[in-house]
This record gives structure tokens, C-alpha cells and sequence, in this order.
């Protein structure tokens, strides 16, 4: 078992940035999320850390917030060859009318910039509109 700690950062609309402390654990995946200035924690048992990390998203999204992480980004998506060997860890910063190559590949929980984080759905959208480009 491979656990990690991270300090990560989530946005409100209003631009207020929130602290949250994440621990990533592997075999089995888990996460455990933190927001201490909110007293909120809960854990994630998922089928790989991808879906620990969108249950995380979804419970930020109804509280206001967006996670400033890079598999929160618009254009991050996993392939199903990755998610299988590296537990959903790494997924691909996709760009219209490009093949993605292993240079493309980010860490689904290290930071991005909070002004290129998005909602769960408006991410799925922009997947799907990128997959129409092509």
C-alpha cells in the first residue's frame, strides 16, 4: 500500500481559495479528503483513484467549490489502458487534433492553476466536444 499526503487548494465562485489536505492511498484505492477550516473529512472507496477523486469533486461541487487539481482540468481524460496500469493516477491533457503521446500524461492529483478547473459536468462536456473534433 502507497499513501500519500498532499496540500491542494479548491476556489469558490467568489474567488475565495479553501485548504484541503488529501491522502491517496493504492491497493486498495482510497482518499482521504480534508478541509480543516470547513470541519469537513470524508473518505473515498472507489474502483481506482479516478472515481475516489470525482466522489471527492462531486462533494466539493455542493459545497461550492472547484478542487484546483489537474484531473479537474477541462481537457483531462483518462485512456482505459492507462487507468487499468497506473490505478487511475495518470490521464491525458487532450488537444484538439493531436494524438496524445506519454508526454501528455499528468498526475490527476497534482496542482493546477484554479482558473483552468471546471465542474464535473462542464469537464465531461468539453471531453465530448474535443472526441467530435477529431
Amino acid at each position: 500500500m502507497i499513501v500519500e499526503e498532499l496540500d491542494r487548494t479548491a476556489t469558490r465562485a467568489n474567488g475565495e481559495v479553501v485548504n484541503v489536505l488529501l491522502r491517496v492511498s493504492t491497493a486498495p484505492s482510497a482518499l482521504r479528503m480534508r478541509l480543516p477550516d470547513e470541519e469537513f473529512e470524508r473518505v473515498y472507496e472507489e474502483v481506482d483513484l479516478l472515481e475516489c477523486l470525482k466522489s471527492a469533486r462531486r462533494d466539493l461541487e455542493d459545497m461550492g467549490l472547484l478542487l484546483c487539481c489537474q484531473g479537474a482540468r477541462l481537457n483531462v481524460f483518462p485512456s482505459g489502458m492507462t487507468r487499468q496500469m497506473t490505478e487511475g493516477r495518470l490521464a491525458y491533457s487532450l488537444k484538439a487534433g493531436k494524438i496524445p503521446s506519454d508526454d501528455d500524461l499528468v498526475d490527476i492529483f497534482a496542482p493546477a492553476d484554479c482558473s483552468e478547473v471546471a465542474t464535473l459536468e462542464d469537464q465531461r462536456a468539453a471531453i465530448r466536444e474535443l472526441f467530435r473534433m477529431k
